[in-house]
């Protein structure tokens, strides 16, 4: 590998380290997430500066360019990245559904409570529904 190939390389692994580092001080990304990215830039960095390594893990897999195997290896990498980041999507939308669930509850029992007590008031907890009208058991299995 050439060395203005490396230099260059090693300048964008430093500039992206950077961008990571204050991305996670700005509270833009959470750390478990950016640790990921920084490992992945320390791994990078390893077989700039030791690009026999990739020569050798090429041989190790049995692949003859070594160009492939790094392909491999950031394909692979990628595929894990959308993965986690799927379970992740999952599990949020999941606990949104559950706390749209637990407000549409809330909001039905306040009206109750409101009727009940004979109480003028037209507000739910939330907030009072563009309709006005109260959402009911049934409603909640829509959301």
């Amino acid at each position: 590998m050439l060395i203005q190939l490396r230099v260059t390389m090693l300048i964008i692994i430093v500039a992206l380290f950077i961008f990571f580092i204050v991305m996670l001080r700005r509270q833009k990304l959470d750390l478990k997430y950016c640790l990921v990215w920084i490992f992945a830039l320390l791994g990078i960095t390893v077989l700039c500066i030791f690009p026999g390594l990739l020569d050798s893990l090429s041989v190790l897999l049995g692949i003859d360019v070594p160009v492939n195997t790094l392909f491999l290896v950031g394909i692979a990498f990628l595929a894990c990245i959308c993965i986690s980041l799927t379970i992740v999507v999952s599990r949020l939308s999941a606990r949104l559904r559950k706390l749209t669930q637990n407000i549409a509850i809330l909001e039905f029992e306040a009206g109750k409570k409101e009727k009940a007590g004979g109480s003028n008031k037209n507000s739910n907890i939330i907030g009072s529904n563009e309709a006005g009208a109260e959402k009911t058991p049934e409603a909640i299995k829509d959301v």
